[in-house]
């Protein structure tokens, strides 16, 4: 019986075939870009100290991907890379991905089960943000009085500001009921004409906001993964988020180096080019915070809070 001690070493790999680190990271449920970085490296212990039986297994799954990969017998005791350890060659339903040594420990606030998913989720706002969304109910034109413009509780009641009386307009001549008539026409039609601007601005500020809940979702999202993983994503895919994600106000949410969050607004609703708001996250305490400060988006634009400062 062979009793000697064996460890596997994946080899230098500068210039893998198309699709290795994918499955190189499939194999050991790592994030991609940590797959690429092993390939990259020379002489990276993956198993040591094995019999040679298990070492030929992992060798074999390990070249299967496309990896150079050796195994050597064991001279001296070495200690192991801070790669998980493969027990089944089989990829594991819950196997954890590699911790980013770069990145300070993060603890997380709660240990519940991941959901990914951005169908559902609700939105963190304040009481603030809630009111400010609230619709205008419309009033009824008519409820207006012809004579000082006052809000009547009907269109029967008598203007409490004026004492204009609906009696008594009935008991006038038809020529003044038709100057009435006129006048009340001229005073709607200045009134929408000079508001039109100001309602165009509001709808336009109202619709961005509502589709900004998509932004806040996705941040969201990445918080919980992060706060799982201890891993900070440098793409959508990392955090198991769709390549595209948009609306009818959102043109794209796109996560880049160390979670930075890029959202951009279409420039069709705001009437010109596009604009961006920009999420970073930061670390404060073991708990993540999110600055939404940078970026194009115009002040009026930009929900309440993103003119302030950090927001959890």
């Amino acid at each position: 019986m062979d009793s000697k001690n064996y460890k596997v070493i994946i080899e230098n790999n500068p210039s893998p075939a198309e699709g290795t680190a994918e499955k190189l990271a499939s194999l050991f449920k790592t994030p991609v870009e940590k797959a690429r970085a092993i390939l990259l490296k020379d002489g990276f212990v993956i198993k040591k100290k094995t019999d040679k039986a298990t070492a030929e297994k992992f060798y074999k799954a390990i070249t299967s991907t496309g990896t150079n990969c050796r195994i050597e017998e064991i001279i001296e005791a070495e200690e192991e890379t801070a790669l998980p350890t493969i027990e089944e060659l089989i990829p594991q339903q819950e196997a954890q991905p590699l911790i980013d040594p770069t990145r300070p420990d993060i603890a997380p606030l709660h240990s519940e089960q991941m959901d990914l998913s951005l169908e559902g989720r609700p939105v963190e706002k304040t009481k603030k943000d809630q009111k400010e969304d609230k619709v205008i109910n419309d009033i009824n034109p008519d409820n207006f009085c012809p004579e000082c413009g006052t809000i009547r509780a009907s269109v029967d009641s008598i203007c409490i500001h004026c004492g204009y009386d609906p009696e008594d307009i009935k008991s006038t001549t038809s020529k003044v009921k038709l100057i009435n008539l006129v006048i009340v026409i001229l005073i709607l039609v200045a009134g929408g004409f000079l508001g039109l601007p100001y309602y165009q601005q509001y709808a336009k500020r109202t619709q961005i906001e509502t589709d900004l809940n998509l932004a806040f979702d996705t941040r969201n999202t990445v918080t919980e993964f992060i706060q799982k993983t201890n891993f900070w994503p440098n793409q959508n895919i990392d955090a198991g988020l769709p390549k595209q994600i948009e609306n009818q106000s959102i043109e794209s949410i796109v996560l880049s180096e160390n979670g930075v969050m890029t959202v951009t607004i279409r420039g069709e609703v705001l009437d010109g080019n596009s604009q961006t708001l920009i999420f970073t996250p930061n670390t404060l305490k073991g708990r993540i915070v999110w600055n939404c400060l940078k970026g194009t988006l115009v002040r009026e634009m930009r929900p309440e809070i993103c003119l302030a400062k950090l927001v959890e």
